[in-house]
């Protein structure tokens, strides 16, 4: 009996054994699948993160390159509305929202600008008749020859585009003495008023190669082969000897638009980049930076190494010491409007500045609304579309603005002033109403969760940007935008992509010097060609020198006689 309760007992002890042994097996093989689990765990983490930084990193490259093609391939943002998700291709064209004008794709358009109807007029050009006849002259029967009689003509007209270059040769009459009085004993006639005393190009030759250099944006070989087509062979080194000295000229002009565009109570202000190829100072191509400042009738430009706001301070007479505006010369405070975009060189002038206030560019953001559309069309269609229809909506208050407060300052007291200004107020209602639905729905939406991405971005700039784009209420004679500035950089830029920019410093200046010069001549709805070349001939007058007081004072659009304006406003004359 004892016997079998030992045996027992041991065969329990080694089952028990074995189970502790199975049990240790599989709590040690739970654990090690524990630690692959955590392990497991632990990167699907890390690829989520991985995943959801690749996501994001995609939605950024995916609006990056929608940007891209819109300004590469597409249309400006300023004329075409995002397509909604259910109407396909279906782009409108309209003003500053880009409404739809109701036009069919397939339908034609009047063409040309503003859709005008009908032939231009060109009998402002000089006319020459040419007679065409048979060889020989008259026609025969071709069966019997006799000849035919004059039955009138048949007349058309077309009109010819004639680039010559021929050497004027100029004969200054010469005089002797025939009696014995004292004095000189020959004279010669005055000879024409050259500008550059020894070189070898008229007045006019100077004016045109000025014109087409910096107006046209035509680079210097592009002129070199141009006037050796024509039969002129003119070496690069003479060119850029005359424009030099033509510059030379013209600096007095520079400097006296220069004060008065820093004298203007309200600027549009911008900037590009330029390229030089070999700077006095540094090594290789430099890349400086042409800024434009437009007043009400001048247009300046600077070329400088730097964007910092130096050259703002520089240009607005703004103290680097104090960082405050100077005074007018009576010691009087001054007052100035910038209207920009949103570079940080205007804001921080703005900020620290007393009497400087910063008008932001509502097609900038604009354009941030419309790059969010084009990056995700399928989940921000409508909500670009909507966005579009309130900044639209604003343009059309400030027009009413606009128009409403010019007739309350050229109202006459009485009822007229009255109904003026009943007409602003409403219009500044109005204004208040198109500003509020904004404010409101991007105060709504930032606060929403939720929003993609681009929208997200669009909004930050909006509400970054708030007070700039707000305190047009108080200048509605300010248009919203900043578009004048980027009209007048585009010449430049066309040089730019014609010339790649300039070899030197003073080439670089040089530009700068031709473009103030002529776009405040055309600002004043002067010809360019006309303007220049009637300034050179003063300067040959006075002796191959620049102007200087009443002289100069005489070609300044806004001292200018009116007689001058219209005769410097029509093309130059021919022949």
């Amino acid at each position: 009996m004892a016997v079998t309760v030992s045996v027992g007992a041991a065969v329990e002890a080694d089952a028990d054994a074995g189970l502790r042994d199975v049990l240790a097996r599989v709590v040690e093989a739970n654990e090690r699948w524990e630690r692959l689990a955590g392990q497991l765990r632990a990167e699907d983490a890390e690829l989520r993160a991985e995943n959801g930084r690749l996501r994001a990193e995609n939605e950024r490259l995916s609006a990056e390159l929608a940007v891209l093609q819109r300004l590469v391939f597409g249309r400006s943002s300023e004329r075409v509305r995002p397509s909604s998700p259910v109407d396909g291709d279906g782009d409108g064209q309209g003003g500053h929202g880009g409404q739809s004008d109701g036009r069919q794709s397939g339908k034609a358009t009047r063409r040309g600008p503003g859709g005008r109807a009908g032939r231009r007029d060109y009998s402002h050009l000089p006319r020459v008749e040419v007679l065409w006849d048979f060889t020989g002259g008259g026609y025969c029967c071709p069966d019997c020859s006799s000849p035919f009689e004059a039955f009138g003509d048949h007349a058309f007209e077309q009109v010819d585009w004639r680039v010559t270059v021929r050497v004027v040769v100029h004969r200054r009459r010469r005089y002797r003495r025939r009696c014995r009085c004292a004095g000189a004993r020959t004279v010669t006639a005055p000879g024409p008023p050259k500008a550059v005393g020894k070189g070898r190009f008229g007045n006019g030759f100077i004016a045109m190669l000025l014109v087409e250099r910096y107006v046209a944006g035509r680079s210097q070989n592009s002129l070199i082969a141009g006037l050796a087509r024509h039969g002129a062979d003119v070496s690069g080194s003479t060119l850029v000897g005359t424009c030099t000295a033509a510059g030379a000229l013209l600096a007095p002009l520079q400097e006296a638009i220069v004060a008065r565009n820093r004298d203007s109570w309200h600027l549009h202000a911008d900037e590009t980049s330029w390229h030089v190829f070999t700077p006095d100072t540094g090594d290789g191509p430099a890349r400086w930076w042409l800024w434009v400042f437009i007043g009400a009738d001048t247009t300046c430009f600077v070329m400088d190494p730097t964007r910092a706001g130096v050259v703002l301070a520089r240009h607005a007479g703004i103290d680097p010491d104090t960082g405050q505006l100077t005074p007018h010369d009576d010691g009087g405070p001054r007052g100035l409007v910038v209207s920009s975009d949103f570079y940080t060189v205007y804001a921080s002038a703005g900020r620290r500045t007393d009497g400087l206030t910063n008008l932001y560019c509502w097609a900038h953001i604009r354009r941030y609304f419309v790059r969010a559309g084009d990056a995700n069309p399928t989940q921000l269609g409508y909500w670009t579309r909507d966005w579009l229809d309130r900044i639209k909506a604003l343009y059309h208050a400030h027009d009413e603005l606009t128009d409403a407060w010019n007739a309350s300052t050229a109202a006459t007291p009485g009822r007229a002033a009255t109904e003026a200004a009943t007409r602003l107020a409403d219009a500044y209602t109005a204004w208040d109403t198109a500003l509020d639905a904004i404010d409101t729905a991007r105060q709504a939406q930032m606060a929403s969760p939720g929003l993609q991405q681009p929208a997200k971005k669009a909004l930050a700039t909006l509400d970054r940007e708030w007070d700039g784009l707000t305190a047009h209420r108080d200048h509605p004679m300010i248009s919203l935008d900043n578009n004048a500035s980027e009209r007048a950089l585009r010449r430049p830029v066309v040089t730019r992509k014609n010339a790649y920019g300039s070899r030197t410093d003073d080439a670089a200046r040089l530009a700068a010097t031709v473009w103030t010069v002529t776009a405040t001549a055309e600002q004043a709805g002067l010809n360019p060609l006309t303007y220049l070349t009637a300034y050179l001939d003063a300067c040959g007058h006075h002796g191959g020198t620049p102007l200087t007081g009443p002289d100069l004072e005489r070609f300044l659009p806004w001292t200018a006689s009116p007689a001058d304006l219209h005769t410097w406003a029509q093309p130059p004359p021919t022949g």
